[in-house]
């Protein structure tokens, strides 16, 4: 009976210090930034500059003409994760940033902005990326009305005077659609 007793004992106390050395507390989440516009993971990122006509504010100094000399991804902490450059600026446009690296990758959930560079300085705005679980797919009445569970933004403020990165989700049809959307009802027997 005592070497079961000491048996026990001896395994619950190389238990305890096994898990003691094993066990670390969970680390922090991530800090998250002050706004962002969140997109599930794979969703194409759709974005642009916008440069506000400088008579809606008198008390602005005037806009000068602004031309787009590329734009970039980058993580939190300014690494680069996808870059293009124009051969010569541009008039402001809409891009499309695909959620991939520079290797064609896709990128992994979590936070990144996207920088446009422009003759007149620098704009950005921050992109959450989130996975999209099983449950997040379906996405019906009235779930969609709240963020179909997770998938919500802080939009960022916007700014009357200044050029600014206004985020959206792409437009998934263009006129006309492949597929029309609509219901057709037949009342009797259709000839032939």
């Amino acid at each position: 009976m005592k070497q079961v007793v000491a048996l026990v004992v001896g395994v619950s106390a190389l238990g305890m210090v096994a898990m003691g050395q094993c066990w670390t507390p969970c680390p922090p989440p991530a800090p998250e930034p002050p706004c962002y516009t969140a997109f599930w993971q794979g969703e194409d990122v759709c974005f642009e500059l916008v440069v506000p006509w400088s008579w809606f504010c008198c008390w602005c100094p005037t806009t000068p003409q602004v031309q787009v000399t590329g734009w970039r991804v980058v993580t939190l902490d300014g690494s680069v994760v996808y870059q293009e450059v124009f051969p010569s600026p541009v008039a402001p446009g809409k891009w499309v940033w695909k959620q991939v690296d520079a290797s064609g990758n896709p990128v992994a959930p979590g936070y990144y902005k996207i920088v446009i560079s422009t003759t007149a300085g620098e704009h950005e705005n921050t992109v959450k990326i989130v996975a999209k679980s099983q449950y997040q797919s379906c996405c019906f009445f009235p779930f969609f009305l709240f963020g179909c569970w997770g998938l919500s933004s802080k939009p960022c403020p916007v700014s009357w005077c200044s050029p600014y990165v206004k985020l959206y989700r792409c437009p998934t049809c263009v006129a006309p659609c492949a597929a029309p959307c609509g219901v057709t009802i037949y009342l009797g027997v259709k000839e032939p």
